[in-house]
């Protein structure tokens, strides 16, 4: 790639993601108001890691085949990885899940590709990348642009863990039947579980 266009595709586009996104994020605050609780930001980052992981895993396929489809599926997860239930897969195993703020049902396909559309902008999403997690951190709500622009927000949620600990009481339960003997359940505090 040439110089002047590695200037025009990908210098250019991260300053001016860098100049714009303050004034942006400013601007749709003053709009959004949730009544949700803060998402745990080590969550959210392990959540990340893992989806990077996956989409960094698709482009190694992409640059050692030099096959498209590679490519076009870590676009495609990259945008809509939040639109099934509301999960991205590093979501699910970190139990959280973004919620569509007017509904207070999980985000759908197209709430998934406004919040996530800044990331597959060539330069623009290296300076996004950097200032979504930093508005992650500092927003009272944890809502980063994408939330902003989508009218969502990353909640605790039912996820992975959860999956474990009630396939783990019923084999428990069922074990216990099967010896004549059925079990004292445990008396365990009530979790708000975001239904889908």
């Amino acid at each position: 790639m040439s110089s002047v266009g590695l200037l025009g595709f990908v210098v250019l586009p991260a300053i001016t993601m860098t100049l714009v996104y303050q004034p942006i994020l400013e601007r749709l605050s003053m709009a959004l108001v949730s009544a949700y609780a803060k998402a745990d930001v080590t969550k959210r980052i392990s959540a990340a890691i893992v989806d990077a992981l996956l989409i960094a895993t698709l482009l190694i396929l992409f640059r050692s085949s030099e096959s498209l489809v590679y490519l076009f599926a870590g676009g495609a997860y990259l945008l809509l990885r939040d639109g099934v239930a509301g999960r991205s897969v590093g979501k699910f195993f970190c139990s959280l899940v973004v919620i569509n703020l007017e509904t207070g049902r999980p985000c759908g396909h197209v709430a998934s590709v406004r919040r996530n559309a800044l990331f597959l902008l060539p330069g623009a999403n290296v300076a996004a990348a950097f200032f979504e997690a930093r508005t992650i951190v500092r927003d009272p709500q944890g809502q980063r642009l994408g939330d902003r622009l989508a009218l969502t927000q990353v909640v605790e949620g039912f996820g992975a863990g959860d999956v474990v600990s009630s396939a783990q009481e019923w084999w428990l339960d069922f074990l216990a039947q099967l010896d004549g003997n059925p079990r004292r359940r445990r008396r365990v505090p009530a979790k708000q579980v975001i239904e889908s």
